[in-house]
Formats: structure tokens, C-alpha cells, sequence
């Protein structure tokens, strides 16, 4: 039997909330039913029965088997799990920020392979996945019919659409922004217009500009940071809410720990969430993201 049929046979509370009732009549029966009847018993869709044998062991008993069946249940990442020789905890990690960012498009196959050769142990870092979808969706945005072959090859390019960038000149039209979800303060301001994100991203040297229809789609908010050091900071919009997506000096440089403690107690102030405050507060992403 397929590990993951198995780890649920054994551990039907890492699939189930509530365990049917039936679960012990039903157990009985499993060494005489198909595979495919035994995954649909524990909601995995009936295609997905290649797929759960290429999920690794660690990242079945870490817990990611609920959130593979919700990422499963959407088409682009359906299509690219079966292009995929293994998933481990990195794509599904990788997959779930994504999705929380409203990621909807066609993904390039190479470049998941290569992270996951990159990043095959569960004992990566949060940032890791995040930075790589953040730069991802950067340069997909900004060039869809680029082809991104690996993470090397992806900062080639990032390279690449900097430069495109800062040799072009602003040809309009400039069009003001929504209404910042925060207002201007001594130390930060929000970014009010077309032309102003343009020339943020030519000042910084970064490719912010990238996101500009999804600013007018009052999806996304840039803000300028003065103090303690020059930086552009974005935030992203779910389901009502502000979540702070990314701070970085110019050149996408990190930005320094005083300038981050800053940050901290300002989106603090003014109710700004991480992704990760579902976690330390016991809430399930899934509810996050679907509500």
C-alpha cells in the first residue's frame, strides 16, 4: 500500500477532524479495497493516487498531508504535482505562500525541479520559500513569456529585468493609487502613483514597478521608509486583511535589524499580519485563506 494510505490507516487523526464513525467497520475492510477507494475514503482526489506515492515520508508525518489535499483541489497546482518526481516540504511550503498570494498562473516545471534538489531537507528556513516565490512572481509578472530553468538562472533574469527597468523612462499615464490602508508617517510614506512606484524602483534599484496592476486592484501597497535607513517596504491584501509581504534596502538588499524592529512595532500598531502569526496563534492557514 502506498505510505500515505498507510499513515492515515494508522493516524486517521492527521486527516481527520472528526473520525467517522464508521472508521473501525470500514478499517476491517481495507486489505480487500482498491487503492483508489481508500484514498477517497480519506479525501484525496481519485487522480491523485500517483501523486501520493511521490509525497516523502517526512513531510507526511510533519503534517502536510491536509494541506496537499487543499492545494490539490486547485488546477495549477493539481497540473504541477504530476509533472513533479517528488514532493517534499519545500514545494508544498513553497506551493501554500503562493497560494496565499493569489498565485493562479501556468508554473515552469524545470524551475520546481530544481528546487527540489535544492531544498530537500525539511529543515530549511521560512524566508527561503518566501524569497523564492517573492522573486518568482517579480520576474513572472514582469516578463510572463520568460522561461525560468532554476533558482541560478531566475537571478540571472531578476538581473536582467533591473536593467530593463532603469533604462526606461516613464511613459504613463500616471494614474493615482487607492487609498493607503496606512497613512503617512514621519519615518514612512506610501507610494501614491504610477510614476511615483516607477521611480522607486529606478532610486532602489529593485523591480517593485512589477506590481503596479495589482496596486490599482488594491491588492498590493508599496511604502517608502526614510529612517533608520532607506528602504522600500510592500504589504499584500487577503480576504479584508493587510499582511506585510517584504522589506529590503536598495539593490534588494537585506535591511537592517533596527530598521526591522521598526517595521515590527509599527504593523504591530496597526494591525499588519505575517502568514506566520496564523501559526503561533493556532489558527489553521486553510481557514485563513478560505474565508
Amino acid at each position: 500500500m502506498i505510505f500515505v494510505l498507510e499513515y492515515c490507516l494508522e493516524n486517521p487523526k492527521s486527516i481527520f477532524l472528526v473520525i467517522p464513525k464508521d472508521f473501525e467497520t470500514v478499517r476491517e475492510k481495507f486489505p480487500f479495497l482498491k487503492r483508489k477507494v481508500i484514498a477517497t475514503y480519506f479525501g484525496f482526489h481519485p487522480s491523485s493516487l500517483n501523486v501520493l506515492e511521490k509525497i516523502t515520508d517526512s513531510a507526511v508525518q510533519n503534517g502536510y498531508l491536509k494541506t496537499f489535499q487543499n492545494l490539490y483541489s486547485i488546477p495549477v497546482f493539481q497540473k504541477a504535482f504530476h509533472h513533479l518526481p517528488i514532493i517534499n516540504e519545500f514545494i508544498i511550503q513553497f506551493f501554500n505562500y503562493s497560494r496565499a498570494k493569489n498565485w493562479n498562473e501556468k508554473w515552469d516545471i524545470l524551475f520546481l525541479k530544481d528546487l527540489l534538489f535544492r531544498f530537500p531537507n525539511p529543515n530549511f528556513e521560512e524566508e527561503d520559500f518566501e524569497r523564492t516565490f517573492q522573486l518568482y512572481e517579480e520576474v513572472k509578472r514582469f516578463s510572463p513569456s520568460w522561461k525560468i530553468r532554476s533558482l541560478e538562472h531566475l537571478k540571472d533574469l531578476e538581473q536582467k529585468m533591473i536593467q530593463k527597468i532603469q533604462k526606461n523612462e516613464f511613459i504613463g499615464p500616471d494614474q493615482p493609487y487607492p487609498t493607503p490602508p496606512m497613512e503617512k508617517e514621519d519615518w514612512l510614506e506610501p507610494i501614491n502613483s504610477r510614476k511615483e512606484l516607477f521611480l522607486e524602483s529606478r532610486i532602489q534599484h529593485n523591480c517593485i514597478f512589477s506590481y503596479d496592476t495589482r496596486i490599482l486592484e488594491g491588492k498590493y501597497y508599496i511604502y517608502r521608509i526614510f529612517f533608520p535607513e532607506r528602504c522600500t517596504l510592500s504589504l499584500f491584501y487577503i480576504n479584508g486583511d493587510w499582511y506585510l509581504d517584504q522589506i529590503a534596502a536598495a539593490f534588494n538588499k537585506e535591511a537592517k535589524a533596527e530598521t526591522l524592529r521598526k517595521v515590527e512595532e509599527w504593523r504591530m500598531q496597526n494591525g499588519i499580519f505575517v502568514l506566520g502569526d496564523a501559526f503561533r496563534l493556532g489558527i489553521p492557514p486553510d481557514w485563513i485563506f478560505a474565508r
